[in-house]
């Protein structure tokens, strides 16, 4: 066996039937651990592939990278994480999302009307608040049927903190985590509704998708508003 094969990362599932593949039918671990980074089989490969020898070329690479002369830091990058309620495509700031985890069953409070206020889950032992994001943005049910030919689709309920207390909403899909630049920020298309744009600094684009950024100030202050 050659040195490059040798020190060559594991194949394994995780590239043909998991997250990183294409391949059908999709693994049935999926639906429980939601990502493989979760599952002990790419766990144990991971040590795998941590614990293999540096190649010689790598170690040297990093020697003359680290010795050279340090680059200016991009400052105003921002991460958000990127997710979809009815038909719009919204992104949160990263640092507000402290869990995302599957669907889970909403307790509805005796004697609420707020559209907003859904009521409260069980999240890891602790009784969550939980509310409609999109009765908040003012954002209908989705009119159309989203799937992927390669990559199931699956609601999830985003955990987020607001002034040290946790929060629960639930979304139609989670895109991913993505990072941008203060200057990849566009501004809103009049397509989008007036009670959605008052939530919003403005657009990014992700592929052929165009991302409304909630502002983070504004959105939790009226959560707050909303539910007292």
């Amino acid at each position: 066996m050659s040195e490059n094969k040798k020190n060559a990362p594991p194949k394994g599932c995780w590239n043909s039937i998991g997250v990183w593949g294409n391949e059908v039918p999709r693994c049935p671990r999926l639906d429980e651990f939601i990502h493989c980074q979760n599952c002990d089989v790419f766990h144990t490969a991971s040590l795998v592939a941590y614990e293999r020898a540096l190649p010689d070329d790598y170690r040297l690479e990093w020697t003359e990278v680290l010795a050279g002369s340090k680059e200016m830091v991009v400052s105003d990058t921002k991460s958000v994480i990127v997710f979809r309620i009815g038909d719009e495509w919204v992104a949160i700031a990263a640092g507000l999302c402290k869990e995302i985890s599957r669907m889970m069953k909403v307790h509805r409070l005796p004697h609420n009307k707020s559209q907003i206020l859904r009521g409260v889950v069980n999240n890891g032992g602790e009784i969550r608040i939980c509310f409609s994001l999109g009765s908040l943005l003012g954002i209908a049910k989705a009119s159309q049927i989203f799937s992927e030919e390669f990559h199931a689709v699956y609601a999830r309920m985003i955990v987020m903190e607001v002034a040290g207390r946790r929060y629960v909403f639930p979304v139609s899909e989670i895109k991913g985590l993505h990072h941008y630049r203060e200057s990849e920020l566009g501004p809103l298309p009049n397509t989008v509704l007036a009670s959605s744009a008052s939530y919003m600094n403005g657009v990014i684009k992700l592929g052929d998708k165009s991302i409304g950024c909630l502002d983070e100030t504004l959105l939790t202050s009226q959560l707050e508003r909303s539910i007292r």
